[in-house]
């Protein structure tokens, strides 16, 4: 169930990765080098979490069941939200300076960083201290999976439809922390 988490939780980099092969100007290697910097984004931002976490949530051990379908719950609302954007083509992000495409990787590391929170043992541990090399690889993967295939308007719906399956997936996890 971990590896299916943290496949729910890197989707979005397919999406996001979806308007880059948009123009024509964009090479291949440059697509892959924005990539492989929201896929750090999302590492950096899951291992960002976890420190955070570790400051304070084991105050909360007590709650963790809580704590983890409260969290979980939280990625799986953003998400919603970013389906919409999908569907109506707002989340289209064309690249054009350096800060943009930090902006972006920020943005989109923030359910990273929601799972980091719960990354201790008492939670969600998912694979313990490789888990952001599992996002990083993970995200790598969507993203040219995101760069390789054509856009269009299905694509996007496809992306819609993956991206609710992905949010149902993490809520799913939380619900299976609660009854375990």
């Amino acid at each position: 169930m971990d590896f299916v988490f943290v496949i729910a939780l890197t989707f979005c980099v397919c999406v996001a990765s979806s308007a880059f092969n948009i123009e024509k100007k964009n090479s291949w290697w440059r697509n892959f080098l924005f990539i492989c910097a929201l896929a750090a984004g999302q590492g950096l931002m899951y291992w960002l979490g976890s420190l955070l976490g570790g400051t304070f949530m084991h105050k909360f051990e007590g709650f963790a069941k809580v704590v983890v379908i409260l969290l979980c719950f939280m990625i799986t609302f953003r998400m919603i939200l970013d389906t919409l954007k999908i569907k109506s083509g707002k989340n289209l992000f064309i690249i054009n300076k350096p800060k943009q495409l930090i902006i972006l990787a920020i943005a989109l590391g923030i359910n990273a960083l929601i799972a980091g929170l719960i990354a201790d043992a008492a939670f969600l541990p998912l694979f313990g201290s490789v888990t952001p090399l599992y996002i990083i690889g993970l995200s790598l993967i969507w993203g040219l999976i995101g760069i390789g295939t054509k856009f269009s308007q299905t694509k996007l719906l496809i992306n819609s439809l993956l991206n609710i399956v992905a949010a149902l997936v993490i809520l799913a996890t939380g619900i299976v922390a609660i009854v375990q």
